[in-house]
């Protein structure tokens, strides 16, 4: 299967990580505004990403659900 748990897994992790570093960037007092626009442009862009891995995931589980009730219609 093309969704593989280890590979959503680790996508997670670095969307993760990615949107934490922006958090901590965006903490920084001495950014200009047009620094944090960007910041805050590149994090929205990062939880886009993360709600793309999500509905991945959800896409997973369901094929995954059919596999399983076809195997079990078969069986």
């Amino acid at each position: 299967m093309f969704l593989e748990i280890p590979v959503l897994l680790e996508a997670g992790i670095s969307v993760n990580d990615e949107i934490a570093t922006h958090i901590h960037c965006l903490k920084q007092p001495d950014l200009t505004p047009e620094d944090r626009d960007h910041i805050q442009q590149n994090l929205a862009r990062g939880c886009a990403r993360g709600l793309q891995l999500i509905a991945l995931h959800q896409l997973h589980l369901s094929l995954r659900l059919d596999e399983l009730v076809v195997e079990m219609a078969d069986a």
